[in-house]
């Protein structure tokens, strides 16, 4: 009958939303990870596309906020290396129905890398929230921490 057939389209609209929310965030997480690294590495300076001035990160502890400071603070690490070894992007939706995407990464980064120079790699992970702002997609939250190995 048409009413049952309404019900079981109106019950698969949430999973379809649902479902078109999780693909969204996983494209946008992984042109996100690919495009950030490569920027913290090679165009460091480009850095203030990424983030807006509601913006923070937290560097291993370390507060930073808005889009100047964020920079000043990028710009004072030495030359990296970022390595990722797997990463991870799911949608978190907000009482009003937005959608913001969470990117979880881990990987090693190495610092001072020059050709000719020894490095060491130091494991890390760094956790984002991005939040759509028009058709970009922006670092609400940046967290990252070194990680120490289980003895």
């Amino acid at each position: 009958t048409s009413g049952s057939r309404r019900m079981a389209l109106m019950s698969q609209r949430p999973a379809q939303d649902f479902s078109t929310r999780v693909n969204e965030a996983s494209e946008a997480g992984e042109k996100f990870v690919e495009l950030f690294y490569d920027t913290v590495d090679k165009r460091r300076q480009q850095l203030t596309g990424f983030y807006y001035e509601g913006s923070l990160v937290v560097w291993n502890g370390n507060p930073y906020s808005g889009v100047q400071d964020i920079s000043v603070f990028y710009q004072s690490l030495p030359n990296s290396q970022h390595t990722i070894e797997c990463f991870d992007c799911q949608p978190v939706l907000d009482s009003q129905g937005t959608t913001t995407v969470m990117v979880n990464c881990e990987g090693v980064v190495s610092f001072d890398v020059q050709p000719g120079n020894q490095h060491n790699e130091e494991s890390f992970s760094q956790n984002f929230i991005l939040v759509k702002q028009g058709d970009v997609w922006k670092v609400s939250s940046d967290c990252f921490r070194f990680l120490d190995a289980l003895t």
